[in-house]
């Protein structure tokens, strides 16, 4: 008879943290219209792209599975940020009309994680979503600038479409 060896001992994982609490939010940064009057074909059109720069922020709160006191809960954050564009057009008709909204990352992200010390109290999350917001709002007016010439004006040339004026937009609101 040959002997077995014995089986190494399978260990087992840890057990997942518990969440406690998830927050998500979004939060305006900036705003701003483009109006446009377009041409093609001899018809002239107006148009108004609609831009936003927003955050989302999403804040999880968690505990270690084997502790059952809020002694080691941790908070983590992401706070991303976005531009959001719409194309709108009035008609000779006068009715207005929006194309759907569109929505891209920018590369403006804000990540950590850090111990509770206090029970609905997350400075550093919240210090990252204002550092965040602020920095937006400072490059807002330049954000909108690289949109419209790497997304808004190639999707007008390629429907054969002449931008005949643009007027100078307002600063960004908010």
């Amino acid at each position: 008879m040959i002997a077995a060896e014995t089986p190494p001992a399978v260990e087992q994982p840890a057990p997942a943290p518990i969440t406690v609490l998830r927050r998500d939010a979004t939060e305006v940064v900036a705003t701003s219209d483009l109006p446009l009057t377009l041409a093609k074909a001899g018809q002239r059109e107006q148009a108004l792209v609609r831009r936003a720069i927003f955050v989302t922020s999403a804040l999880t709160v968690t505990r270690p599975a084997d502790s059952g006191t809020p002694d080691g809960d941790r908070y983590a954050w992401t706070h991303q940020a976005y531009v959001q564009r719409q194309v709108c057009f009035t008609s000779i008709t006068g009715l207005f009309a929006c194309a759907g909204a569109e929505v891209e990352p920018l590369p403006d992200v804000e990540r950590g994680e850090a111990p509770v010390r206090q029970a609905e109290d997350y400075p550093l999350a919240e210090a990252a979503r204002r550092r965040l917001a602020e920095g937006l709002k400072a490059r807002a007016e330049t954000l909108f600038d690289a949109d419209r010439k790497t997304k808004v004006q190639p999707a007008l040339r390629a429907a054969g479409v002449a931008v005949v004026s643009a007027a100078q937009a307002p600063p960004a609101r908010r």
